[in-house]
């Protein structure tokens, strides 16, 4: 191997040591580094503690360094590097498959490490690689197969999803509200729920809750917070916050804070026909418009 590629793969492989390092900081901290909301989705999916994944993921690029480092000394290390390079694409292969057919959603963390092992797995060995993509293709095509019981629309409901419920005195309404934790959009209608006495309102998040988000929630266990991605994947939509009222003829959805809150005003703080300045929350439509909204597969601010 000549020494240009040996730079090159090594100045990847410590880029990918360092994002791993810094991400298991970070979640120490209560963070992530991440440019979407689908990280935490795929994170919950997955079930799996994020210190352990990360810390497999830089053990896996420490292992690239020091066993090139070997061969480079003219050790017999050469099958170790292409069996450690193929263990990473069968891992990759397994969390894209989760994305693509469970999560329904990406994980721009995820996929950064995923092209940086295809790109030290190219420059090291491109026949190597090309097994990597063989395998990893063939993990696609099982995954597509695969019915993932809890997934199943007939086996599921909202309930299922509920982290707490903020249950009131006859409560004139029942709502789900499908939020995450760190938009700024369902934090503000999340404020404007502490003084709600007129409705049961449940709280739905697209990923597992790390911080209380309401004074007096009791949090339920063996929430699945899937199934709130679920549904929102069912009609379609791809940001939060979003509160699906059960009615008497089914569900009604709303989109965005401002008409969250519109709703909730009409509903929740009002005993008679509606609050001046505010429309009834009968005229509200199906769908609203994209406004007051942060994406599941952006970052929002």
């Amino acid at each position: 191997m000549g020494r240009p590629r040996y730079i090159f793969i090594n100045l990847l492989a410590i880029l990918g040591l360092f994002l791993t390092s810094v991400q298991i900081l970070l979640h120490l901290k209560g963070q992530e580094l991440c440019f979407n909301q689908g990280c935490k989705v795929v994170e919950n999916i997955l079930d799996l503690n994020p210190l352990v994944v990360n810390g497999l993921g830089a053990l896996f690029f420490l292992g690239i360094i020091l066993f090139l480092w070997l061969f480079r000394k003219k050790r017999n290390t050469k099958y170790l590097v292409d069996l450690l390079l193929l263990c990473g694409f069968c891992a990759e292969g397994i969390l894209l498959s989760i994305q693509l057919f469970i999560a329904h959603t990406f994980c721009s963390y995820c996929l950064l490490i995923a092209l940086l092992i295809l790109i030290i797995t190219v420059a090291y060995n491109y026949r190597t690689a090309i097994f990597g993509m063989a395998f990893i293709s063939v993990e696609l095509a099982l995954f597509s197969f695969i019915n993932v019981p809890f997934l199943m629309p007939e086996k599921i409901n909202l309930n299922q999803g509920t982290y707490a419920v903020k249950t009131c005195s006859n409560a004139g309404s029942v709502a789900f509200l499908i939020f995450s934790e760190d938009c700024p959009h369902c934090k503000k209608v999340l404020k404007n729920l502490q003084g709600c006495v007129k409705c049961e309102i449940h709280f739905n998040p697209v990923s597992r809750i790390k911080r209380e988000i309401l004074p007096g929630l009791i949090p339920i266990e063996g929430y699945r917070p899937e199934i709130n991605v679920l549904a929102l994947r069912i009609f379609d939509i791809n940001s939060v916050p979003v509160l699906i009222q059960r009615t008497e003829d089914g569900y009604k959805i709303i989109k965005g804070d401002k008409k969250i809150l519109e709703f909730i005003k009409e509903q929740c703080f009002c005993p008679g026909s509606g609050v001046p300045g505010f429309p009834s929350a009968n005229t509200i439509p199906l769908l609203q418009e994209e406004e007051g909204l942060c994406s599941l597969n952006e970052q929002c601010k």
